[in-house]
C-alpha cells in the first residue's frame, strides 16, 4: 500500500569508518559495525511520525514495541511478547490485554510503565502524521490499568492488530522525556508537539542502542545501551551510512570496510558470490508487481469476460520474468498475498499453459485475439526492474495468444491517478505493506469499493465475504482456511495476476553473525555478532 515497501535497505556493518574509506577500527567496548544505505530517505527519527523506508532498521536498534516478529525476525506467522510479558485477546477479537515486562528502563533511567505505553501510542494517532492511522483507525481506547498492564479496545475485530503493532512507528517511548521535550500525546499534538526535533538526535526507547546522533544524508551513528534489559549486544558501536553507489558499497565489504551491503543488484551480488569474501543472506520481501485487468465492460468487453483473463494468465511466462528479468532476485507470488504469511501456499501459483491459454481465447470468442492499450508507469518497480522492461516482456508473451497490447508508457503520478480511477484495461502496479498480516492485502484487493478493486471493477461477494471474515476471527488455522479459499477465488477470477514477489540479498563480510532479513523492520542489530 505504501511504505514497507521493496526494501532494498543497504545496511552495512562494520566497525566505524575511518575517514577516507580505511579499515574497520574495533570500538571500545567492543566490535564496530557500519550500516551503509544507497538511499537514506530519512525524513525525522521520531518513531511515531517516521514513515519512510530508511528508518525502521534505526528506530528497532533504539525502540522496542510490545510484541516482535518470531524467531528472531525469521518468523512472520509467530509473534512473540517483547516488552510485553503476555497478552490475551477477547473472544469476539476487540480487547487486547497486554501485561509488562517488570524491570525494564528507557536510556534515560526511568522505568517502562503503562503509562508509557499510553502515552506512545495515544500521541501516534494524535500526532496525525503519515502513519497515525495505524492508531486512530482501529483503537476506540487505551487505558492503564495499573502499572504494568495496558487494555486497547479495538472500534471492531482485527485478527491483524497484534501484527499491527509489530511496527516501530508502535515504539514504546520514555513519556516523562519527550514531554520534557515539549512532547505531548494530548488532541492537537499535530500543533502543540515539539519534541521531534529532540528525537531527531537522541532516542527516548528501551532498545539496546542509543542513538547519538543524526547527519542528514550522511550517516546515523548508534551507541550500545550498558543497561539493556536483556544482555548487552556485543556490538558497541552501529553507523548507518549512506553510499548512494551500490558497487562502491561492495568494494568497501571486500575491502572489509563494510561488514553487509543490502542494496546490491543482481549482477553485484553474483560477483560478490564469486569472489568468495564473505556470505549472502536472502530474504523474502513483502512487497509484489502484478497485472490488473479491468472487468469493466465499458472499458474492455474483452477483459470483461473471465476467461479472457483466465488466458492472459495462462500465457504469461512467470519462469521468464522471475528467473530471467530478475535473474533470481524474486519469486512467482501465487495471487496477491505474499508467501510468507498465513494462509499462502506457493504451489498455487499459475503455471504457463498456451495451449489451455489459446483454448480459452476461442471459447470466449476470440480466436484470432485482440488489441488493448496497457498504460504502464514510468518507473522502476519493486525490485529493481523497470516497468518498460515488464510490459515489453508480457508484449512478447501474450503475442502469443494474440493479444496485442499496445504499450504507452505515462508519467507515474498521472498514471497512478487513471489507474486508481479505474480508468485503465490492463496495466501492472505494485504493492507494498504496512504490516505482515494477510489482511492488508485481502480487503483491499477481495471487497468491492475498496483500494485495489475498485480499480478494476472487482466484484465477487463471496471473495469478499471470506476477506473480510477472515480478518475478523482470531483462530490462525481457520483464517489460514479462509484466505487459501480466497487465493483460488482470485486467481479463477483473474482480476488480478501476481507476478514478482522480489527478494532482497544481503552481502555480508566474514565473522558477522546473526544477520536476518525480515520485511517489517528488515534487521535486528540486537542479534548480530
Amino acid at each position: 500500500m505504501n511504505r514497507v515497501a521493496g526494501r532494498v535497505l543497504v545496511v552495512v556493518l562494520a566497525g566505524v569508518l575511518a575517514a577516507g574509506g580505511a579499515a574497520v577500527q574495533a570500538a571500545p567496548g567492543g566490535r564496530a559495525l557500519v550500516v551503509a544505505r544507497a538511499k537514506m530517505d530519512i525524513r525525522t527519527l521520531d518513531p511515531h511520525r517516521q514513515y519512510e523506508i530508511a528508518p525502521p532498521q534505526i528506530i528497532r536498534a533504539a525502540y522496542e514495541t510490545l510484541v516482535t516478529l518470531g524467531e528472531q525476525g525469521r518468523s512472520l506467522t509467530k509473534l512473540e511478547p517483547l516488552l510485553a510479558e503476555s497478552y490475551t485477546v477477547s473472544p469476539d477479537g476487540k480487547v487486547y490485554t497486554f501485561r509488562l515486562r517488570r524491570g525494564v528502563r528507557f536510556h534515560t533511567g526511568n522505568v517502562m510503565t503503562a503509562q508509557d505505553v499510553v502515552f506512545s501510542f495515544t500521541r501516534l494517532g494524535n500526532l496525525k502524521d503519515n502513519p497515525a492511522w495505524l492508531f486512530s483507525d482501529h483503537v476506540a481506547a487505551i487505558t492503564a490499568v495499573d502499572p504494568q498492564t495496558v487494555r486497547i479496545t479495538l472500534k471492531e475485530p482485527n485478527a491483524a492488530f497484534l501484527a499491527m503493532l509489530v511496527s516501530p512507528n508502535f515504539a514504546v517511548v520514555d513519556s516523562k522525556a519527550v514531554r520534557a521535550r515539549g512532547g505531548t500525546d494530548a488532541p492537537g499534538a499535530d500543533k502543540a508537539d515539539r519534541a521531534t526535533d529532540w528525537l531527531d538526535q537522541n532516542s527516548a526507547g528501551t532498545g539496546p542502542f542509543i542513538l547519538r546522533g543524526w547527519k542528514r544524508g550522511v550517516e546515523v551513528v548508534l551507541e550500545r545501551n550498558p543497561n539493556y534489559w536483556r544482555a548487552p549486544s556485543p556490538v558497541a558501536r552501529i553507523v548507518v551510512r549512506d553510499i548512494p553507489d551500490p558497487a562502491t558499497q561492495l568494494e568497501q565489504v571486500e575491502r572489509g570496510d563494510v561488514h553487509i551491503a543490502q542494496s546490491l543488484d543482481a549482477d553485484l551480488i553474483a560477483r560478490f558470490r564469486r569472489s568468495g569474501r564473505g556470505q549472502v543472506v536472502e530474504g523474502n520481501t513483502l512487497d509484489m508487481t502484478y497485472l490488473a485487468m479491468t472487468t469493466n465492460l465499458q472499458i474492455s468487453s474483452a477483459l470483461a469476460d473471465r476467461r479472457v483473463r483466465q488466458a492472459i494468465a495462462a500465457a504469461i511466462d512467470y519462469d521468464g520474468i522471475v528467473k530471467g528479468l530478475m535473474r533470481g532476485a524474486a519469486i512467482q507470488i501465487p495471487s496477491i498475498i505474499p508467501v510468507g504469511l498465513l494462509g499462502t501456499d506457493p504451489g498455487l501459483a499459475p503455471k504457463r499453459d498456451l495451449a489451455r491459454a489459446k483454448a480459452l481465447m476461442a471459447e470466449a470468442g476470440y480466436p484470432n485475439g485482440f488489441p488493448v492499450k496497457m498504460v504502464y508507469p514510468t518507473t522502476v518497480l519493486v525490485g529493481g526492474l523497470a516497468a518498460e522492461t515488464l510490459v515489453t516482456k508480457l508484449q512478447a508473451d501474450l503475442a502469443q495468444i494474440g493479444v496485442q497490447l499496445q504499450l504507452e508508457p505515462r508519467e507515474t503520478v498521472q498514471w497512478r491517478a487513471d489507474y486508481r480511477g479505474g480508468k485503465l484495461a490492463i496495466t501492472i502496479a505494485d504493492w507494498t505493506p504496512d504490516f505482515a498480516d494477510p489482511h492488508g492485502w485481502a480487503v483491499p484487493f477481495a471487497v468491492k469499493g475498496a483500494a485495489a478493486a475498485r480499480r478494476v471493477y472487482y466484484d465477487n461477494p463471496r471473495a469478499a465475504q471470506l476477506a473480510t471474515e477472515a480478518g475478523r476471527i482470531t483462530d490462525p488455522a481457520r483464517r489460514a482456511q479462509l484466505y487459501l479459499e480466497l487465493q483460488r477465488i482470485l486467481i479463477n477470477d483473474a482480476a488480478f495476476v501476481g507476478l514478482i514477489q522480489p527478494k532482497v540479498n544481503l552481502a555480508v563480510a566474514p565473522g558477522v553473525q546473526g544477520v536476518v532479513y525480515n520485511p517489517v523492520y528488515f534487521l535486528d542489530y540486537y542479534f548480530i555478532r
